[in-house]
C-alpha cells in the first residue's frame, strides 16, 4: 500500500490504472510491481528486485550558501545528477547566512529533493543537512576518502588525475557567488582538500557543483 501522497500522485497526476506495471522504490531498493487497485489508497503486487540506479560513488556537496532561490536549483539538479548529500556552508564571502533560521528552508529543500528523486527514478532521496560554519567543516571533511575544491585559480590539477577506481566517497566544496579566496583555499587544504580545475571556463555557484558532480559520475563509470 502506497502512502497517501504517493497514492494521490499515482492516481491523479500520473493517472495510472489497475494492471499497469510500475517501479516501486522502498528502503533504497527498486522493485518491479503491478497496480492492483485504487481502493483505500493504492495496492500493488511487488515482483522482482531490480538493479538500483544509485551511483557506486557517494558524492557530498558542501555548498557555500548562495543568494535568493539559487539553492532550490542546486538541490533539484544535483539530486537528478545523483548527489548523496548536500551541506550548506556559511563561508566568508556568503552574502546570505543561514545560522539559526534555516529550518523552513531545509524543509522546502528536502521536499524539492524528494520530488527530484522521484522524477529521476532514484530510490534514495539525498539528505539536506543543517548549515555549518567554516569551523565545523574540517571535522566533516575527514569522513570522506577524497575532498575536492574546484577553484578558478587552479590550472593544472584535474578531476581525472585524482579519481581512482577504488574511490567510493567524494566531497566537493563549492564557494558562493563571490567565490573562494586564497585564505579560504588554504584553510580547505589544511583540512585535506585538493584544489582542482573544472577547465578554462568559470561556472556560476549554482552550476559549479552540478558540473563537478556530472564529471565525477562520468569518470567513475556511473553515466555509462
Amino acid at each position: 500500500m502506497l502512502e497517501s501522497e504517493d497514492a494521490q500522485h499515482a492516481s491523479r497526476v500520473l493517472r495510472l490504472q489497475p494492471g499497469e506495471n510500475v517501479t516501486l522504490f522502498c528502503e533504497g531498493e527498486a522493485y518491479a510491481a503491478v497496480i492492483d487497485s485504487f481502493e483505500n489508497g493504492v495496492s500493488v503486487r511487488v515482483g522482482e528486485k531490480l538493479k538500483s540506479p544509485e551511483a557506486t560513488v557517494r558524492v557530498t556537496l558542501y555548498q557555500g550558501v548562495p543568494k535568493g532561490d539559487k539553492m532550490d536549483y542546486i538541490v533539484q539538479k544535483c539530486t537528478e545528477g545523483g548527489i548523496h548529500r548536500i551541506v550548506p556552508v556559511n563561508m566568508p564571502r556568503c552574502v546570505a547566512k543561514l545560522e539559526g533560521k534555516d529550518d523552513k528552508k531545509r524543509v522546502r529543500w528536502q521536499r524539492i529533493a524528494r520530488e527530484a528523486a522521484k522524477q529521476a527514478f532514484r530510490p534514495v532521496t539525498p539528505e539536506i543537512a543543517p548549515a555549518v560554519s567554516m569551523k565545523q567543516l574540517p571535522a566533516l571533511l575527514k569522513e570522506h576518502q577524497l575532498v575536492l575544491a574546484p577553484w578558478e585559480d587552479e590550472h593544472s590539477l584535474s578531476l581525472r588525475s585524482l579519481l581512482k577506481e577504488e574511490i567510493t566517497d567524494v566531497a566537493v566544496i563549492i564557494g558562493p557567488e563571490g567565490g573562494m579566496s586564497e585564505e579560504d583555499m588554504a584553510y580547505f587544504r589544511e583540512s585535506g582538500a585538493r584544489s582542482v580545475t573544472l577547465g578554462p571556463r568559470i561556472f556560476r555557484t549554482e552550476t559549479a557543483g552540478l558540473a563537478a558532480l556530472i564529471a565525477i559520475m562520468t569518470l567513475t563509470g556511473n553515466l555509462e
